[in-house]
């Protein structure tokens, strides 16, 4: 399961205080933790900002990723987050792969292909006769 470093939120009422922790993806916010690494407090003039570095650098060194905020704040504290390379999307991807030049014809959908037979089954369907209908009453003098 993934493991994610983010922020924990403790204090009362409009009077938030947070906690830097690890744990998995899929608890929830206030839940069950795997590691504690250090507190943030917002609220006074000058932030209070807590973190032990050791402990994080080696959580990042794992695989844990930390959440926007926590990246933030490791900065602040001079963790250094390694950034995790991803291959660059190209611009134009016809361009890109030289297999994309020759033409492929990509076959119809399975909605294209029903609509295709309901089509051809009404025009093979033979027709049927209009009758009108009299209407007896209004013959009957």
């Amino acid at each position: 399961m993934a493991v994610v470093i983010r922020l924990r939120r403790m204090g009362a009422k409009k009077d938030p205080k947070f906690r830097i922790v690890v744990a998995e993806s899929k608890s929830p916010r206030d839940g069950r933790c795997v590691d504690e690494l250090g507190h943030y407090n917002p609220q006074p003039k000058e932030a209070e900002l807590k973190v032990d570095v050791e402990r994080a650098a080696y959580w990042l060194s794992v695989g844990a990723t930390p959440s926007d905020q926590v990246k933030s704040l490791f900065k602040k504290a001079g963790v250094k987050v390694p950034v995790r390379a991803t291959p660059k999307k190209a611009k134009n991807a016809k361009k890109a792969t030289p297999a994309a030049a020759v033409k492929v014809k990509k076959s119809p959908g399975k909605r294209a292909v029903a609509k295709k037979a309901r089509v051809a089954a009404k025009a093979a369907a033979p027709r049927k006769k209009v009758v009108k209908k009299v209407d007896k009453r209004a013959t009957k003098k």
